[in-house]
């Protein structure tokens, strides 16, 4: 393979160096800006080359030794080499150059941008999908390697909650006991390339601020009474306070199915955020981070109370979590959101904590949009990674609404969206990041959109 000494000048969106070579732009993993290092070739592409760092030959002052041992090998985290510090400067870099470069806006704009700082930046993940595979024979459980699906074996994970990592242990103890001594399963993992097996993932949840705990096995196909009596013992080891199955046959990339049986308990835990205590199942998006959660929802009611905000609407809305905030200091919210499950557990959130000013709709916000005719002060948008469709920019367009709050989990969408806003006449007036995801190359972003 071909060696070479390059200097690091940038980062991109990934977590992986940038370096501008006499014979191209180089990416390079595991190396950070201001860095001189000797890297590998592993891929040429027609614009750019892919490489790994072999040695560093002159070190960032931000670089650390990573904690995690399985670090470079599981593709979870790609910044564990950099102190907190470093990782809150690149993510704001990481947004400020998706908004000039994708977005078009002037540079000086994103002067003063910074990401705000977790409480907590291990031991913060409150949710993990713990892939399962049958490999040899043997059901294997652990995290996708970067950019594959081959299995990287795990003990323990320094970024997910204790709590879960508790009941990974015991599960994991578990199945390798039976294995270890030859007790026969009555399930097996699963074989994504032929979509046999009957294991697929465990899916751990945890309440940080309640402590309540959430376990259910994905699983392809039905299962036999026996293989269900087996998951329940297997489930119990770890002792949630709940624990379920979810079916999901279906190929392809998709953890979850649309169908959640319930082996114990509720199928439902509660977290708190701030004053109000919200419910979530196995399915339901909640942000994985509660400590950021807080700060960010707070800081989004207060940007929509400062302007008087009386009208709000919601779209992306989940199961309430920050709509909570938003009925808080208005007079009435539109919500919507397409996942129904979500949206049941919504209604209950929001009647538990005393909210009748919110209406809430089922349905894709694409289509639901086309038929709302009321007079919104504020619309917030807290769409996933893909971003917007134009068809709900064109009619949050059509609205007349002066003020947009965008929510983003990605810098290049939100770049794109915000360009054709400014487009139709709005103006970037704030913009602020949130680290949602320490470790990660992940940053979340809250921008201030306004018509004059």
């Amino acid at each position: 393979m071909e060696q070479m000494i390059i200097n690091v000048t940038g980062f991109s969106g990934d977590g992986t160096g940038i370096a501008r070579t006499e014979n191209g732009v180089v990416f390079v993993q595991g190396a950070l800006p201001n860095e001189t290092v000797r890297a590998e070739i592993v891929a040429r592409k027609k614009d750019f080359m892919i490489a790994d760092t072999v040695s560093v030959e002159k070190t960032s002052s931000g670089r650390v030794k990573p904690k995690c041992k399985y670090y470079g090998c599981c593709g979870g985290c790609q910044l564990q080499h950099a102190d907190y510090g470093t990782q809150l400067k690149l993510k704001a870099s990481i947004v400020r150059d998706a908004m000039i470069r994708i977005g078009g806006f002037k540079p000086e704009i994103f002067d003063e941008l910074k990401c705000e700082a977790s409480p907590d930046f291990w031991n913060y993940r409150n949710k993990a999908a713990f892939p399962v595979q049958d490999i040899n024979g043997k059901i294997c459980v652990g995290f996708y390697r970067a950019g594959t699906h081959r299995l990287e074996f795990i003990n323990q994970c320094p970024v997910n909650a204790k709590k879960i990592n508790e009941m990974y242990e015991k599960i994991l103890a578990s199945l390798n006991d039976k294995q270890k001594n030859r007790v026969k399963i009555p399930f097996n993992g699963y074989d994504e390339k032929n979509n046999t097996g009957k294991l697929r993932h465990l899916i751990m949840r945890t309440g940080i601020n309640t402590g309540e705990n959430l376990l259910s096995f994905v699983i392809n196909g039905k299962l036999s009474a026996k293989s269900v009596k087996a998951l329940a013992s297997l489930g119990n080891e770890a002792r949630p306070d709940t624990l379920t199955i979810n079916h999901n046959s279906k190929p392809g990339n998709v953890i979850l199915g649309t169908y959640t049986e319930n082996l114990m308990g509720s199928g439902i835990i509660s977290e708190r955020l701030g004053k109000y205590k919200l419910n979530f199942d196995t399915t339901s998006f909640f942000q994985v981070n509660t400590g950021t959660a807080e700060k960010l929802f707070s800081y989004v009611k207060n940007l929509a109370e400062s302007f008087n905000a009386k009208n709000i609407l919601e779209l992306y809305s989940g199961t309430g979590s920050l709509t909570c905030y938003l009925a808080e200091i208005s007079e009435r919210v539109t919500s919507v959101e397409e996942w129904r499950g979500a949206v049941k557990i919504a209604m209950k959130n929001l009647r538990a904590n005393n909210f009748d000013n919110v209406e809430t709709l089922c349905g894709r916000s694409e289509e639901v949009i086309e038929d709302l005719r009321d007079k919104y002060d504020v619309v917030v948008l807290d769409p996933p990674r893909d971003g917007c469709e134009r068809t709900v920019i064109e009619a949050v367009k059509n609205f007349g609404v002066k003020k947009i709050i965008y929510v983003s989990c990605n810098p290049a969408t939100l770049a794109r969206d915000c360009k054709i806003f400014s487009g139709y006449g709005y103006k970037l007036m704030s913009i602020k990041s949130f680290d949602m995801f320490p470790q990660t190359a992940h940053v979340e972003t809250v921008c201030l959109l306004t018509h004059n």
